[in-house]
């Protein structure tokens, strides 16, 4: 099964990746004015343990600075094939021997490592909140061996016996990882619960769902909830105002399409189409439809961390939101707390019956330890 990951290209003297012409490029936003805002400071300071130490991930210090909030760190298979397929964990240090603990196996953004992504705010809520959290390289800079990467670690994990709660296993990830995420979900659905895709539209964009029915096809029939999250100044947030003048815009809405239809399997679900979704984000009266281009079943503004965010849900046939989008106005594409929170709200609601494989929500769930 080919999983349509793209594979991101570098220059081979400077390290920096080469921009794919047909791609659009980063919407303007204010940097210096970004840099002063809560979030911009947040990104600076969670960067610093980073940089110090970006060459020695295990170092006495990186240890110590994750014990101190409360975290474990172990770092696997980093020295061989030049770290290609290592991994990280992280487990709570005051977990308990017999309680089981939800897991989110998170991928990275193309062309970074799996200790930057462990700045991304995850961690922060881990200790907290009683879960574990898995940092793979996944083949590499492209993440483009998840899908052979998410179920061999997966397996590993379990001959090491972690009290890894196995109904409740949730992917996620930023950027390239966001396609990873849904990539692995779709691979091994009867492994993930829900998936959580930063920013909220990459895999529509991306991936090809419409070209490759085996890809998705794997998921036998299985829900897929999950939460897409991003910003509204994230070129890599779809649906949105921008892929009015696309000309790849019909086959992501046909990826979309398939998503709502027969992975997240929305219970009102209607047909898309591009000209439909123009005619809401460009002429819509609602704040909500003018930016998604989507009629969601419930939509909503909220505010948090300095900024204002725009949301809204398809519901499932069971009445649990299968499909919610939250939107940052202003925010350009990068992760935060605030996502983690959103992200790690939305999937410890949702667990994966083992036996059935049936996909069951807990409205009032608080945890993932239980």
């Amino acid at each position: 099964m080919k999983n349509w990951i793209p594979l991101l290209r570098y220059d081979t003297l400077t390290n920096k990746r080469i921009p794919d012409p047909e791609e659009e490029n980063e919407l303007p936003y204010d940097e210096e004015a970004f840099a002063q805002t809560d979030i911009g400071r947040e990104l600076t300071q969670n960067l610093e343990l980073y940089r110090k130490y970006s060459e020695s991930p295990m170092h006495p210090e990186v240890i110590a600075y994750w014990e101190k909030r409360g975290l474990k760190k172990e770092l696997f298979d980093y020295e061989t094939e030049e770290g290609k397929y290592a991994y990280s964990v992280f487990t709570p240090l005051d977990m308990k021997t017999n309680k089981k603990y939800a897991m989110i196996y998170f991928s990275h953004g193309g062309g970074v490592t799996i200790n930057l992504a462990e700045t991304y705010g995850f961690n922060t809520l881990a200790a907290v909140e009683k879960y574990i959290v898995v940092y793979p390289n996944n083949g590499g800079r492209s993440n483009n061996e998840v899908d052979t990467e998410f179920p061999r670690i997966m397996e590993t994990l379990r001959e090491k016996k972690y009290p890894i709660d196995w109904e409740r296993v949730y992917c996620a990830g930023f950027s390239s990882g966001s396609e990873a995420s849904v990539c692995a979900a779709c691979t091994c659905p009867e492994m993930a619960a829900a998936v959580a895709v930063l920013p909220g539209g990459q895999p529509f964009k991306d991936l090809k769902f419409h070209t490759g029915p085996d890809y998705y096809a794997s998921t036998k029939g299985l829900r897929i909830p999950g939460i897409f999250i991003g910003g509204t100044a994230d070129v890599a947030s779809y649906p949105a105002p921008w892929i009015l003048d696309n000309k790849k815009k019909d086959y992501r809405v046909h990826n979309l399409d398939i998503w709502m239809r027969d992975i997240a399997q929305i219970k009102n679900y209607r047909p898309l189409s591009s000209a439909h979704m123009e005619e809401l984000l460009a002429n819509s009266q609602d704040p909500v439809e003018r930016e998604f281009g989507l009629e969601f079943d419930i939509s909503y503004s909220f505010h948090v961390q300095g900024a204002d965010w725009l949301g809204g849900e398809f519901y499932g046939k069971d009445g649990a939101p299968v499909m919610r989008y939250a939107r940052a106005i202003g925010i350009p594409h990068v992760v935060w707390s605030s996502q983690a929170n959103l992200a790690w709200d939305y999937l410890k609601h949702f667990r994966r019956d083992q036996d059935t494989g049936e996909s069951i929500y807990d409205p009032v769930i608080c945890w993932g330890e239980r």
